[in-house]
């Protein structure tokens, strides 16, 4: 998984330089909770910010690859009182297809990979303590739609789910003795220099 990430964020960017593309900038926030952890609300919020660039194939196709840093997790209520906040931060590389059905609306999905380079945990009582049980590696299917609010300007609303555990009791569990990201993405993508659109 180690080597496919690096080889994906080696090379990628090469094969996009060979096309015709431009890119720019992103900012969000994730709506997020962890499948497993016995809560069923996005209630932890996190920052994404990163960088992105596209290129246009034909019949309305393209393509698009980002790099971004994401701060997922949850919050699970212990009692009246106290709750449990498990804190995850990843740079992650979604790679997706775009469709370009209307002028106004694009349409996307693909694989992110994600890298975790900071887990942590609080229960309340000592604040957040790093917590290094969580695989380092995620891969999550993601769909969403964008609204192209003006040529440079977008506004995207994307779903996002781990394919495979990010902790697991054992080597190959799943269901309730394992957990997965469960996220919903709201960002601003400004596009920098001309625009195809």
């Amino acid at each position: 998984m180690k080597k496919l990430f690096l080889l994906l964020v080696l090379g990628l960017p090469t094969v996009l330089f060979a096309q015709r593309f431009e890119g720019g900038l992103l900012a969000g926030i994730n709506a997020s909770q962890i499948d497993g952890d016995f809560t069923g609300t996005y209630n932890k919020a996190g920052l994404v910010g990163g960088a992105f660039v596209a290129t246009k194939f034909q019949n309305n196709w393209g393509g698009q690859l980002e790099i971004r840093y994401a701060a997922k997790g949850s919050t699970v209520k212990l009692d009246s009182l106290t709750s449990r906040k498990i804190r995850l931060q990843y740079i992650e590389l979604p790679i997706l297809a775009t469709f370009d059905p209307y002028k106004m609306v694009q349409f996307h999905g693909g694989v992110s990979l994600g890298y975790l380079f900071s887990a942590a945990q609080n229960d309340g009582s000592l604040g957040y303590i790093e917590f290094q049980q969580f695989d380092p590696y995620e891969v999550a299917l993601c769909i969403g739609a964008s609204y192209k609010y003006t040529n440079r300007l977008y506004f995207s609303a994307r779903f996002s789910y781990s394919v495979m555990p990010i902790y697991a009791q054992y080597s190959g569990a799943t269901g309730s003795y394992a957990m997965y990201n469960n996220v919903l993405t709201f960002a601003a993508y400004y596009w920098i220099g001309r625009n195809w659109y």
